[in-house]
């Protein structure tokens, strides 16, 4: 008897404990009422949260506060979830939050001592300090997640991070070693033929082209920088879109074979927006007249060429276009852009200062200049603005993280006040079931026992039900992607005078019998294989590639990679190869009445669309108007 009301005491107080912490919490709307954990709370998860965080961030916040009071996420993660909603928006104020919860999360010693989750905090506070543009503070970031890149062994995630610390050198007025930053890690990943190094090469050359257009204010240095990078961009893409078996990885950021175009189409899209963007610079600077006319039809076949991608089309790329074509002079399809834009109330921000000063270029261009010189007035009084904005959010934030000191001194006082009390507590309720234990009754106890049993397997079973009832849900989550595209096409005016490859003039190597091609230096081989693919027309073949090389020519990778690498004018075994294919197109359309479908196909092209885009690339027309203008031009 004495035993089992022993053991009734136990269980009793732990109960009772249990009680003292866990009973009721403060509701959501924070309005002091308390709010008792049900078993539907169990709905609310990570993942759940992650699926609506970008569209709903208010939503995903409601739902990270329930996750954590049912015990399915634990403070850290609670807290990191939260720095994520708030450091994917533009307010201000939110960002500050997202930087303030990093901070304190830097500081524990879960996160200090574990890579990964470390990782993932300084991610966090990149984003929101890149988005603030506190270049320091996010130089700072980037630095620390490099290194930590590094010790893990992710060379090529170092690399990613390597890039934006140039562009953040750059923007705090270390010019040069920002820009070196940023060529020493194209440099790296310069002919490495895997999807992740690939990406990670296009995302260095996008983030130089970029620094330099922001820092190089339109000169015509800058644009010299520009015109190879976004060429090299291309290059890559294009090596890519013809190979991707090439570059398969199984890595994350590989996309899929659905998605693969859209990327292509994407990046492709900001290379001829930089293209457009460092010829209009070099019209602008133009010594001659001649030279001004050239670099114009160039930024205009460019322009072109991105108002057909999907990066174009979109509404910030819209954006990019219009001080572009003010520089081109188009003030009407400039100020159409701004008239499309829905600035809202709140017009605060600095597209919308761009806009009044592009609007001011446009009405001085047509010699209207009281509204040139209001409209500029109004930009630069923007402006000011905008600057004082700036200045204001550094101070509200060192203001808010001075009150997180003080909060945080505060909340660990009351911490220790609860702990107090719940000690207390508990020693003042066990003094009392000693006092009660000797009248409970032994039958009693052991029937409410069993009804609470009862309960909490019923309980049990509805959380079971819900969990499955959310894995069902989570199964298919909503997504939306924007796809399109259209291929591209020149509109700069054929001149006639289409230049073909120098390889076709190059010195024959006598051969004696058969060629001693192990003998040969990377030059004359390449003078060789140019010459036989040519003669035998060898890259009339679709399937023609480096394999096909060296089973032709008996010849090992090493050796052609040294050819068309050291001994040839060309980027790669591609351009080389499309540089015959389109030479020999160019023939058929002149001298023939070939359907253009036909002689792509003639010619080696498998791909209409392929085979127009790098035809109007080459010669700035598309295969049509190139026959109509050879035409016109032997009629002439």
């Amino acid at each position: 008897m004495a035993r089992g009301i022993y053991l009734i005491i136990i269980y009793i107080v732990l109960t009772l404990a249990g009680c003292t912490g866990n009973a009721s919490r403060p509701s959501p709307e924070g309005q002091g009422r308390t709010r008792r954990v049900q078993a539907a709370d169990t709905l609310y998860t990570e993942k759940a949260a992650l699926a609506v965080y970008g569209m709903y961030p208010e939503r995903a916040l409601v739902i990270i506060d329930s996750a954590r009071i049912v015990g399915n996420l634990s403070d850290f993660r609670a807290d990191l979830l939260r720095a994520i909603v708030f450091s994917r928006t533009y307010e201000g104020m939110q960002l500050d939050s997202a930087i303030l919860i990093g901070e304190r999360l830097m500081r524990q010693d879960s996160v200090m001592t574990d890579v990964s989750s470390k990782i993932e905090v300084l991610d966090v506070l990149l984003n929101a300090c890149r988005l603030k543009k506190d270049n320091e503070q996010a130089l700072h970031w980037a630095t620390m997640l490099g290194d930590l890149y590094r010790q893990r062994g992710e060379q090529t995630e170092a690399l990613r991070t390597d890039a934006e610390i140039g562009q953040f050198l750059v923007r705090i007025g270390q010019q040069e070693e920002g820009l070196a930053k940023i060529d020493s890690v194209i440099l790296r990943l310069d002919g490495q033929r895997k999807f992740n190094e690939l990406d990670a090469s296009i995302i260095a050359l996008k983030r130089k082209a970029e620094i330099v257009i922001e820092k190089g204010a339109g000169n015509l240095e800058s644009s010299c920088l520009i015109l190879p990078t976004a060429q090299r961009m291309l290059n890559l893409l294009s090596d890519y879109e013809q190979h991707p078996a090439d570059y398969h990885d199984n890595s994350s950021r590989e996309p899929s074979d659905a998605e693969r175009p859209i990327y292509i189409d994407f990046y492709q899209g900001k290379a001829y927006a930089y293209m457009a963007a460092a010829y209009a610079s070099i019209k602008e600077n133009a010594k001659s007249k001649s030279e001004a006319t050239t670099a114009l039809q160039k930024a205009k076949a460019f322009l072109a060429l991105y108002e057909q991608t999907v990066a174009g089309r979109n509404t910030t790329g819209r954006f990019m276009i219009a001080p572009m074509l003010g520089k081109l002079g188009e003030y009407d399809r400039m100020v159409a852009i701004y008239d499309e834009m829905e600035w809202g109330d709140d017009t605060l921000n600095v597209n919308y200062a761009e806009s009044l000063r592009g609007r001011a270029q446009a009405a001085a261009a047509r010699g209207r200049h009281a509204d040139a010189y209001n409209l500029m007035c109004r930009y630069a009084a923007l402006t000011n603005q905008l600057n004082d904005s700036l200045l204001n959010g550094k101070a509200h934030l060192y203001a808010a993280r001075f009150h997180a000191q003080e909060q945080q001194q505060e909340i660990e006082q009351q911490k220790a006040g609860r702990r107090m009390a719940v000690t207390v507590s508990i020693a003042v309720g066990i003094l009392a079931l000693i006092l009660l234990a000797f009248a409970l009754n032994v039958f009693s106890q052991w029937r409410k026992t069993q009804q609470k049993n009862r309960v909490l397997a019923r309980q049990i079973k509805e959380v079971a039900l819900l969990r499955e009832q959310v894995e069902e849900m989570a199964q298919h989550p909503l997504a939306s992607s924007e796809r399109g595209g259209e291929d591209p096409s020149s509109v700069e005016q054929y001149g006639g005078d289409s230049q073909l490859p120098s390889h076709s003039k190059a010195p024959v190597h006598e051969e004696a019998g058969k060629v001693a091609l192990d003998s040969l230096s990377p030059e004359e081989l390449f003078r060789y294989i140019s010459r036989e693919i040519q003669r035998r027309l060898l890259f009339l073949n679709p399937s023609f590639d480096r394999q096909a090389i060296m089973d032709e020519f008996h010849i090992s990778k090493d050796r052609v990679g040294a050819a068309f690498s050291q001994g040839s004018p060309y980027d790669s075994l591609p351009q080389f190869i499309n540089e015959l294919r389109l030479e020999y197109a160019c023939k058929l359309i002149v001298t023939t009445d070939l359907p253009i479908t036909e002689i792509m196909t003639k010619s080696g092209f498998s791909n209409a669309s392929v085979f127009s885009r790098y035809f109007s690339r080459k010669f700035q027309l598309s295969p049509t108007q190139y026959r109509k203008a050879n035409a016109e031009q032997t009629a002439g």
